[in-house]
């Protein structure tokens, strides 16, 4: 039985002054699928994130979430269904781990998590309602975050990366967009967002995994997408994937 279609982007393309970034690339989610997306430095990763959750726009191509199009701007693909990280975390320093998760809860009513941040921060998560601090605390436990009065700005990398992973899945996603979520995590910032990426599936969400540790993703996706300079050149099994001409090419320099 074929799963529902959660995300379906078709001939996604972004060029910057001649240089093409993105070329033509398709890329579906269905419900409960982890899809892993990877690739050297400069093959178009990141922008591709970028285009899906609308920070970018796309020269051509189009997008549907929930087998519906969607405005292109990222606050209306957030109420669409749509939550992300970044490569490098993008928390509000001055509030507490407990006060950030809050912020991308009340984002459900509010649409756009940065709107929050840039807005009456303080003032919506003070009036946060029992069902919102029990979700907080819910997903705090789940990914081992403790001492939630803590301040965002006091924590480490890997910290950070495991808070804001947290406060993209108290939005309850559709579909979830992590952008280098194991960059500078120790172990413990690792085994949390791999609970995250579980807890989606396991919602019977989507998730889209960007991370240059094959290792990981390949250990943790449905299925793996491997980029080059903008293109598409292997999508299928990540264990296929690991071993493939493509990768060894993409990755090592190795030539038929």
């Amino acid at each position: 039985m074929t799963k529902e279609l959660l995300l379906s982007g078709v001939g996604l393309t972004k060029h910057y002054s001649g240089l093409t970034a993105v070329s033509d690339v398709s890329v579906q989610v269905r419900a409960g699928e982890i899809v892993g997306l990877v690739g050297p430095n400069g093959a178009g990763k990141t922008t591709l994130v970028d285009i899906i959750c609308g920070s970018q726009r796309a020269d051509s191509g189009h997008l549907e979430i929930g087998g519906r199009r969607v405005g292109r701007t990222p606050a209306r693909r957030a109420r669409a269904g749509l939550a992300r990280t970044f490569q490098h975390p993008l928390l509000a320093s001055s509030l507490t781990i407990r006060e950030n998760l809050l912020v991308g809860r009340a984002s459900l009513a509010h649409g756009s998590t940065w709107a929050m941040v840039s807005g009456l921060v303080r003032g919506l998560v003070q009036t946060s309602s029992a069902t919102d601090d029990q979700a907080i605390d819910g997903i705090a436990g789940e990914l081992g975050l403790q001492d939630l009065n803590r301040l965002a700005g006091d924590l480490s990398l890997g910290e950070q990366r495991l808070v804001e992973v947290g406060r993209a899945l108290s939005q309850d996603p559709l579909v979830l967009l992590l952008d280098e979520p194991f960059a500078g995590a120790d172990a413990h910032g690792i085994e949390g967002i791999i609970e995250a990426v579980k807890i989606v599936q396991r919602r019977g969400h989507g998730v889209i995994l960007v991370d240059h540790n094959v290792d990981i993703v390949a250990g943790l996706v449905s299925r793996m997408m491997l980029l080059n300079l903008g293109e598409v050149v292997f999508d299928g099994a990540p264990e296929v994937c690991v071993s493939s001409e493509e990768m060894n090419r993409v990755y090592f320099g190795a030539t038929t």
